[in-house]
């Protein structure tokens, strides 16, 4: 008797133990049903679901991988917008990403009192962190392009100045932009990542729509609360907290995947110019990489050919002005007063 009571008591606990493990393991999307503020469920016709979140049907090999949206589909990115990432979670609820830079200072400037307030102030922050949080670096080239032309750009308005002082200041700053453009200098970049989790009983509405947007707002609310506190505490240390917004996002992922172009082509000058063709996003054969490749390498002798034969034929037309007594001096603009942005991509096709 005591034996089949065990044997009955066993099947009921591994019966209790497979549906608490398959309910665990069970994935579900978030849960979109129009909601009150009361929690109830909202019945509307003709309603309209929103977009599908990616769904993982089996391994992926690399090989599988054909374009950037379905790298972002493999590790789980469903959308990236508001200053955020939203990554799916398989258990009816919804993750966001936000990064925050912190802003460096400089310990040799600072006393030993100093450094060890410092260090214990970074300490405490440590010490609190309750949510899902990640510190990444990231090496960046140091980038002074923007401030050095609107510094150009002031200087041709300055008071009490003449024309020589600011032809001066102007190429003072256009060797500056130059020294930029071909000394390499880098600097480390520090970056914070706060992770923020929405569920269904969190927001409410009588449409999907004002659902995606409660729940955007909800996540957006919870991720600055939590810079908000960290920045309270490491402005103090010196280094405060600045969250990205969507811009500085993709910068920093552009930075991330594109490692040497980013050296040498901006995010923001391709934005700018409009020069999203230098990322393919289709595959093709070899066969067409290599023809196009074998074109830019002909296109490139022909523009070095024409211009040695124009460089001879100013070289024959200068010797004819200064036998006939003429003097064929001119003085030209410099190089590097046109258009920076034009500049930097003549300098990546180069490279290329």
């Amino acid at each position: 008797m005591k034996l089949i009571f065990l044997i009955i008591l066993g099947i009921i606990a591994i019966t209790i133990f497979v549906i608490i493990f398959l309910r665990h393991n069970k994935k579900k999307d978030f849960d979109l049903t129009p909601r009150n503020s009361t929690g109830e469920e909202i019945n509307i016709e003709n309603n309209n679901n929103p977009g599908i979140a990616p769904v993982y049907e089996g391994d992926f090999a690399f090989e599988d991988w054909q374009t950037w949206e379905d790298f972002l589909q493999e590790v789980g990115v469903i959308d990236i917008r508001n200053g955020m990432i939203e990554y799916e979670t398989g258990n009816n609820s919804r993750k966001f990403i936000m990064l925050a830079e912190e802003k460096q200072s400089n310990p040799y400037l600072k006393t030993d009192i100093e450094l060890n307030q410092s260090n214990m102030l970074s300490e405490i922050f440590l010490n609190g962190v309750i949510n899902p949080l990640k510190i990444t670096t990231q090496s960046q080239k140091v980038e002074m392009t923007d401030f050095l032309n609107e510094l150009k750009e002031h200087s041709k308005y300055l008071k009490g100045t003449n024309d020589e002082m600011k032809q001066y200041a102007q190429m003072v700053i256009d060797d500056t932009l130059k020294y930029q453009r071909q000394t390499g200098r880098f600097e480390n970049r520090t970056y914070l990542q706060f992770e923020a989790t929405v569920t269904p009983d969190e927001v409410y509405g009588d449409t999907p729509d004002v659902l995606e947007e409660q729940i955007h707002e909800k996540a957006l609310e919870k991720l600055l609360r939590q810079i908000e506190r960290a920045s309270s505490i490491l402005k103090k240390a010196d280094h405060p907290l600045e969250p990205l917004d969507t811009f500085g996002l993709l910068d920093v992922l552009y930075k991330t995947f594109h490692r040497e172009s980013s050296v040498k082509m901006r995010f923001e000058d391709i934005i700018r110019l409009q020069r999203f063709s230098i990322f393919t996003s289709h595959q093709e054969s070899d066969k067409l990489f290599k023809e196009v490749n074998q074109r830019i390498q002909i296109e490139n002798q022909l523009v070095a050919h024409a211009r040695d034969a124009m460089w001879l034929q100013q070289q024959i037309e200068n010797k004819e002005k200064l036998a006939n007594g003429q003097d064929y001096y001119q003085s030209y603009d410099d190089s590097s007063d046109k258009n920076n942005d034009e500049l930097n991509w003549k300098e990546f096709e180069s490279a290329d």
